[in-house]
């Protein structure tokens, strides 16, 4: 049996598209794996165009503030408490009672803010009419206790208008010293006038020093 001879050349393979597209992806492959610090780059550069691509080029335009607009049961309530000369906040009450009462106004008053605000404007449609200069006085030196110690848990709201014309009188004597209590002449009333001597001399004696008649002689 004759053996093949080695040394006869054998017919190369014509190469196809095939070989030609994987003798490209192995090159790929090899120049990806040598460098990989250019395929992190590449990465990264493709991240950075896309992010770059997103972002609008002109700046947003400034967008205006609205307000929201006014549904009717508000525009009807705030109707109604410009009628009945009260914050928005008490129109319910004033319809169902007539007023505010003092308890609900004391409590916003110890509220603050707002409440007060509304509570105080109330206040002084109800307190008594002397009693507003007090109210003034309290409300710029800030004695929020002094008033709230005016309001009384009663049944009857005169008892709180009572404290509030007492605090009224109290803060008024500390305007003024204590004075003698005057009399009926001092008053203006003319009651009493007789018990005083008048500086004319119509009630003055009608007889001379010689204790005759003025103008006649004995």
């Amino acid at each position: 049996m004759n053996k093949p001879d080695l040394k006869t050349p054998r017919r190369k393979r014509r190469r196809t598209c095939y070989d030609r597209l994987r003798a490209r992806i192995i090159s790929a492959r090899r120049a990806r794996r040598a460098n990989p610090a250019t395929s992190a780059a590449a990465q990264l550069l493709a991240i950075f165009t896309v992010m770059v691509g997103r972002t609008p080029l002109t700046p947003p335009a400034s967008v205006r503030y609205a307000a929201p607009s006014v549904s009717p049961a508000w525009a009807e309530r705030k109707q109604l408490a410009q009628h009945l000369g009260v914050p928005i906040r008490y129109v319910e009450i004033t319809m169902a009672r007539g007023e505010v009462p003092y308890s609900v106004l004391f409590h916003h008053i110890r509220g603050g803010g707002a409440l007060r605000r509304d509570a105080m404007r109330v206040l002084r449609t109800r307190a008594p009419e002397a009693s507003i200069d007090w109210l003034d006085h309290v409300e710029v030196t800030g004695r929020w206790s002094d008033l709230l110690l005016c309001f009384v848990r009663s049944e009857y709201e005169e008892d709180t208008d009572i404290k509030l014309l007492q605090s009224t009188i109290a803060w008024l004597d500390t305007l003024s010293p204590h004075r003698d209590i005057v009399g009926p002449a001092e008053t203006g009333t003319g009651m009493g006038s007789g018990l005083a001597p008048s500086p004319s001399g119509k009630d003055s004696d009608p007889t001379n020093d010689e204790g005759g008649p003025k103008g006649r002689r004995p």
